[in-house]
């Protein structure tokens, strides 16, 4: 059962509160010695330093006690962190070769631990063009694969064309009937899905302006079968080979500083798609997106301790005679992006809503530590959207950033169905499109 939410409030006010004001304790700086006590040469006699005091009462100590013990507790990270910048200065380098090979892991998403390599060159050819071959495997039938192309300026300054193909086996999906207030251990099913996609798409933005936009194409052909009983009764709609063809406009405005560390500014993302079968009239359907990002410095500290807040609202219908939309295409919550204690995909229906809030704070130059909190809940129409069914998930954990803003992020995440842990080089919240 969903904990209340008083209870979840209260658990993260605390996190946040004891981030807010920890901070390594000022070290004793050795007092500089009165003029008059410095040994010289025709000295006849030296005078020591005056001792250091200090003005600090035993109430300063009581109250700063939560800083000592964070800070005695993060040491052994400082300690790493030094070890590997010492002995690996590349890794904390914000800009990356123009070509070269990156390791890649992923835990936590949607196909648990998988592990792989991927190669880029950014100056394709001798020019600004860009490509990028990345390959996951977590088992014989569970793998990842991606071939992208980039080429900047197709239509003037501020634009870009991108093609993206995509290929993804999951032998052991799972899918829960009964959205929101479904039970883990009597509503869930087990699918497997095969899918090769490609994109294209292209963005533009004007100069010196806030202003965003994308059109794309995406072609998806998806082969999903039920591995138990259970699914094949329930008999949702998209079992099967179904190829879809999707239409895609997105709209954004970037009011935000520049990475890796954002701590002011708005985000605004608008997303309308249509979906259409190419192998019958059943699946026609319509996705709606709208996402707000808001980061904020927190009251008189510096900048790079900010909060980074969002909220976002999809919806998908039926359109144009469609009765239906693939169960595994509805809208979702649980993962590595979105209410993170849960497993991924943990609640689906025809509509979501999702709220999340992070404090950030610097560790190193380039490592971030933080704490926070997710909501959300599904539901069939948007009346339905009710306090009390809300799900929550809290946690903290470690982001590497480099020059376009995040490396790879560690993180712990726990909810009423236990902890869960996630590391990835996908974003918790995904920038607009630049």
């Amino acid at each position: 059962m969903a904990p209340s939410t008083c209870t979840a409030q209260t658990l993260f006010g605390l996190l946040l509160g004891t981030f807010l004001v920890a901070s390594p304790p000022a070290r004793a700086q050795s007092a500089s010695p009165p003029a008059d006590s410095i040994v010289t040469a025709d000295s006849s006699t030296a005078r020591a330093p005056e001792p250091y005091t200090t003005s600090r009462s035993v109430a300063y100590h009581v109250l700063a006690a939560p800083a000592y013990v964070l800070h005695g507790a993060t040491r052994p990270l400082g300690w790493a962190a030094q070890y590997v910048e010492r002995n690996f200065p590349d890794l904390f380098e914000p800009r990356r070769p123009p070509r070269g090979i990156l390791p890649l892991v992923e835990l936590g998403g949607p196909t648990g631990f998988l592990g792989g390599l991927a190669l880029y060159d950014n100056r394709l050819f001798g020019s600004d063009h860009t490509a990028r071959i990345e390959g996951l495997y977590g088992g014989p039938d569970t793998f990842e694969g991606e071939v992208s192309y980039s080429a900047p300026t197709p239509i003037g300054a501020g634009s870009r064309f991108d093609l993206v193909a995509n290929v993804f086996s999951n032998p052991e999906s799972e899918f829960y009937l009964d959205g929101n207030s479904n039970d883990r251990t009597t509503d869930d099913a087990l699918f497997s899905r095969d899918q090769v996609d490609v994109t294209a798409g292209l963005q533009s933005r004007l100069p010196g302006s806030p202003l965003r936009g994308a059109f794309d194409l995406l072609y998806e052909h998806v082969e999903a079968s039920g591995e138990d009983q259970k699914l094949r009764k329930a008999s949702p709609p998209g079992l099967g080979t179904v190829d879809l063809l999707t239409s895609r406009l997105t709209l954004g405005l970037d009011a935000t500083g520049e990475p890796p560390r954002v701590s002011r500014g708005t985000e605004v993302l608008l997303q309308l798609d249509y979906t259409h079968d190419l192998t019958g009239k059943r699946f026609r359907y319509g996705r709606y997106v709208a996402e707000v990002r808001q980061y904020l410095p927190v009251g008189f500290f510096p900048d790079s301790r900010r909060l980074a807040l969002r909220g976002r609202l999809e919806q998908t219908e039926p359109l144009f005679d469609g009765s239906a939309v693939p169960f595994y295409q509805l809208p979702s919550l649980g993962g590595q992006n979105t209410l993170r204690g849960f497993q991924s995909r943990r609640f689906q229906n025809d509509g979501a809503l999702m709220l999340n809030a992070e404090y950030r704070y610097p560790i190193w130059s380039n490592l971030d530590a933080l704490v926070f909190v997710d909501t959300g809940q599904v539901f069939n129409e948007i009346s339905e959207i009710s306090g009390e069914r809300f799900q929550w998930s809290y946690g903290g954990g470690l982001h590497l950033l480099n020059r376009k803003g995040l490396s790879a992020r560690f993180e712990i995440a726990g909810s009423t169905e236990g902890l869960r842990t996630i590391l990835t080089v996908d974003p918790s919240f995904r920038r607009v499109a630049r």
